[in-house]
């Protein structure tokens, strides 16, 4: 693995826009039902640090190791963390989000770019075998993650937004409850 400091941005094709430190102020966290939606908004901050080569058997993998954290408006205490990788795969231009959250749920998901992109796509499905979500028990049992669809759009050098959708199933609701997550995020450094 190469250190940061010979690491060449430039391999890590549309995510070396992502290198740094972010934050977010306006985050608005959306969960809908068949009831009246639910609203909270969020303050947020993600890191991404370069990680590659990754050899993956012939091919080699570039990516950014990430955390991210989220406090609800007027809170100290972080509502939602993650821990993951996204990583880029020059030879088929494929791009991989990969992470697990603190409820024990974890999240692969992959789409499809050019290297110099700025708007990003990615999905997950839990009947996949290839861009899939694994649970816990518990949370399986309580809220199951069916699907997850995320969109980045680089805005410039120094902001992107993001919307994620997440759909689960819960014993408590009929219909299939909507998770949404907006951002706009501004790079500290």
């Amino acid at each position: 693995m190469q250190t940061q400091a010979s690491f060449d941005p430039e391999r890590l094709g549309p995510l070396s826009q992502l290198i740094g430190s972010w934050e977010g102020e306006k985050g608005q966290d959306i969960t809908e039902t068949n009831a009246t939606p639910v609203e909270q908004h969020y303050r947020e901050s993600i890191t991404f640090e370069p990680v590659g080569p990754i050899r993956n058997g012939k091919r080699d993998l570039y990516g950014l190791r990430y955390t991210t954290q989220a406090w609800p408006d007027g809170d100290q205490t972080p509502f939602h963390t993650e821990l993951g990788y996204w990583l880029w795969s020059p030879e088929d231009k494929q791009i991989v989000r990969c992470f697990t959250n603190q409820n024990g749920v974890t999240i692969h998901a992959g789409g499809s770019c050019d290297d110099d992109a700025h708007h990003l796509e990615m999905i997950a499905s839990c009947e996949s075998d290839e861009f899939g979500i694994s649970s816990s028990p518990i949370m399986n049992n309580g809220c199951k993650t069916l699907s997850y669809k995320f969109k980045l759009d680089m805005l410039d050098n120094n902001q992107f937004s993001y919307t994620e959708e997440t759909h689960l199933r819960s014993p408590a609701h009929e219909d299939v409850v909507i998770h949404t997550d907006k951002n706009a995020m501004t790079r500290l450094f």
